[in-house]
């Protein structure tokens, strides 16, 4: 039997990964779930075969109930395998799989195919001696069953016979919010032996309408061949590549799956950034985890000065930014804090992050104006605690909350005009993704949902106010600000029509 897979860019590095485990998060369509049977397939053809020429490997694939399972992932093996792979409809539904290989040897694959969604089929989870798993839509499951099963494989075939050569759980989902495990795993605790794989968005926006993204996975692949003879009756052939375009989806896929659907969905499904389907409107929509935040931790520009935007109140917060010299806005450090004096958040808080990593940069801290109200008890403003201190500090040139917003959203539009060093601003990221956002009106009903006109407050606004009167700063002489008329206030830059506030 001939198999043909062509894998994607991103299963091109997940085949060759030597870790055990393996995370692959993409939107929907991207070729996620073949490219993960294929991977548990590999691994029985690089089984070291035992004394009778046999390869002998026993799999474990899981999904979170049974008509998904079967309608979905014991398909795309049988369309895969076809009369290669025998199905027995029993509980947990079992797969074989017995082929000859080129090289004279055989593979024996045993599969078990088991929904989550019934008590005896977890059970029997527990008593399984595996060689590898793949967990498919793994956002569904529980990652109680990711660390049991953990404990299933690297034990068939059994030590005596020479062992697993290797053994490898490999998950594929779809975007995820900030509270799931998976998160977790991949942003917060990276543990060793795992790898987090991210596919491009199947659509990219050009600030007017949706397009397919050229290097979105699974669009198709380049075949060699005969140009009279198209390997499949919806290829085209390229005279000057002189190979043949195999599609894999149709072309309008993605675009008609934007057509009525709401952005949360958009977001999450098509364009792969972490989110939900939120409870409230986002504040930033041009935010895209995948553009505007990195992975690594970013170094302060040696030279550049540095401005501390800082929100006063019971809860202090405070963002540290720099402005390249190509006019990218970079957000270095955060501090957030709750139920924090501005005494306590300025000398135990605030003074020493910047003596300990910031002491050779010049700095200025643009605060809230509202910190020039003075305390009913000792008369002393939040401005006034922090010149006291020895710090530089003037007062942000508005409060006006369209202004700050526009003031962030101008560095969002720009093509790598924001960037935020993740592992040091989790709590600004999280906020960006779905924490800061306006909250549904109570009242409203579901088919005329309206949303509360200031962003909710909590743990995640303060830190934004914070970034925002940086932001004021940093692209000052860059937005216009709203100016006076004897008929209304108006402010004439484009936040209301582009970015939908």
């Amino acid at each position: 039997m001939l198999i043909s897979y062509f894998a994607n860019a991103t299963f091109l590095q997940v085949h060759r990964d030597p870790n055990p485990y393996l995370f692959v998060r993409g939107p929907v369509g991207s070729g996620k779930s073949s490219g993960c049977i294929m991977h548990l397939f590999m691994n029985a053809m690089n089984q070291d075969p035992d004394d009778n020429g046999v390869r002998k490997t026993r799999f474990a694939v899981l999904r979170s109930t049974y008509p998904a399972l079967k309608s979905t992932v014991v398909k795309s093996w049988i369309d895969w395998f076809g009369d290669h792979i025998k199905i027995v409809y029993d509980v947990p539904i079992r797969g074989t799989i017995e082929m000859p290989l080129v090289d004279g040897t055989k593979l024996d694959i045993e599969i078990f195919f088991i929904a989550l969604d019934r008590e005896d089929n977890v059970n029997k989870l527990q008593s399984l001696e595996l060689t590898g798993a793949h967990i498919n839509e793994a956002a569904e499951i529980p990652k109680g069953v990711f660390d049991m099963l953990k404990t299933r494989v690297k034990r068939f075939p059994p030590p005596n016979v020479g062992g697993p050569t290797k053994s490898v759980i490999v998950l594929d989902y779809n975007s995820v919010d900030i509270n799931h495990w998976l998160y977790i795993l991949a942003e917060k605790d990276k543990p060793p032996k795992h790898s987090f794989y991210v596919q491009p968005s199947a659509l990219i926006h050009d600030g007017q309408r949706y397009r397919v993204n050229p290097n979105a996975d699974n669009l198709g692949h380049w075949q060699d061949g005969d140009p009279k003879r198209p390997p499949v009756k919806t290829a085209t052939w390229f005279a000057e590549k002189k190979q043949w375009w195999v599609p894999h989806l149709d072309p309008e896929y993605y675009l008609d799956m934007v057509a009525g659907n709401d952005e949360d969905f958009i977001n999450v499904y098509i364009l792969n950034n972490y989110g939900s389907i939120r409870k409230g409107r986002p504040v930033y929509k041009a935010y895209s985890d995948k553009d505007h935040a990195s992975e690594r931790v970013l170094k302060p520009l040696d030279g550049v000065p540095l401005v501390i935007g800082m929100d006063c109140g019971l809860d202090p917060a405070a963002a540290f930014c720099q402005l390249s010299p190509l006019g990218q806005m970079i957000t270095l450090d955060e501090l957030v804090t709750e139920n924090t004096s501005i005494q306590e958040f300025v000398y135990d808080i605030l003074w020493p992050l910047i003596r300990n990593k910031y002491k050779k940069f010049n700095f200025e801290i643009k605060v809230d104006p509202a910190a020039v109200n003075r305390s009913q008890n000792d008369k002393r403003s939040a401005l006034d605690i922090i010149k006291l201190a020895g710090l530089p500090v003037s007062i942000a040139r508005t409060n006006e909350p369209l202004a700050r917003r526009e003031a962030i959203n101008f560095f969002l539009r720009k093509r790598g005009g924001f960037l935020l060093s993740g592992p040091t601003t989790p709590i600004l990221r999280e906020g960006f993704i779905s924490e800061y956002k306006y909250a549904k009106v109570s009242q409203a009903q579901a088919f005329n949902i309206r949303f509360k006109e200031k962003p909710e407050k909590n743990l995640h606004s303060h830190i934004h106010d914070a970034l925002q009167y940086a932001g004021l700063e940093l692209s000052e002489g860059r937005t216009i600000r709203r100016t006076k008329s004897k008929h209304r206030q108006r402010y004439t830059s484009p936040a209301d029509s582009v970015s939908g506030y």
